[in-house]
């Protein structure tokens, strides 16, 4: 198992996301990206896919679209107002799921753009990640909204979400154990089983029935 020295400029969870979504992905593929604020990432993911699409809540925020990467400035809760149903074979949301007010009408919407056989990849932060665990054993636990974040989910919380979701088959990973952000990097990618409830983020897999 490798343990990982790293500065602020490399972020695993983004790496691992876009390792997954390559693994999926072809060359004519329809993509959604849900959070496409930073071009250099969008540009990334439609290197491999016949088109792209970045849907960005703040106007300001919301880049010129170019080559095959095109942007709608929008919500993900009402997602089927932007992008037509059933018209995407692979989507990705890093880091927007537990921003969002509605999370089970956000992971609906979703679930309608897809295709049947469609993939769902994102990210989320783990409510109980080490660093966070250890601050509220010393002090107490944090109240949501905090921030800009409605909630966070530990593993249990994503799978009562996506129980009741359209969603019938998915994968929960955990992913990195240490401390991955602020200054110091430190960590290991794939997370001891015994220490599962404690990795930094969750990554989600999600797969739309051929018959959905």
């Amino acid at each position: 198992m490798k343990v990982c020295l790293r500065s602020s400029n490399f972020n695993y969870d983004w790496y691992s996301l876009v390792n997954a979504y390559r693994s999926y992905v072809s060359k004519d593929d329809a993509v959604l990206e849900i959070g496409a604020s930073q071009v250099e990432r969008t540009n990334e993911l439609a290197r491999s896919c016949a088109r792209i699409i970045g849907v960005e809540l703040v106007p300001e925020r919301t880049p010129a679209g170019s080559g095959n990467a095109s942007y709608v400035t929008g919500d993900w809760q009402h997602l089927t107002e932007l992008v037509l149903e059933s018209s995407i074979d692979v989507a990705l949301a890093s880091h927007v799921l537990e921003h969002v007010p509605d999370d089970l009408g956000a992971m609906n919407e979703l679930y309608k753009v897809l295709k049947p056989g469609g993939v769902a990849l994102l990210n989320t932060p783990n409510r109980k990640r080490l660093t966070r665990a250890i601050i509220e054993w010393l002090t107490d636990e944090r109240r949501f909204p905090y921030w800009e974040h409605q909630r966070e989910y530990v593993e249990e919380d994503l799978d009562n979400l996506l129980e009741a979701s359209l969603f019938e088959d998915w994968k929960i990973t955990p992913l990195v154990f240490g401390l991955h952000g602020g200054p110091l990097f430190i960590y290991l990618e794939r997370v001891p089983a015994r220490f599962r409830r404690y990795a930094n983020y969750w990554e989600v897999h999600l797969v739309k029935g051929e018959t959905g």
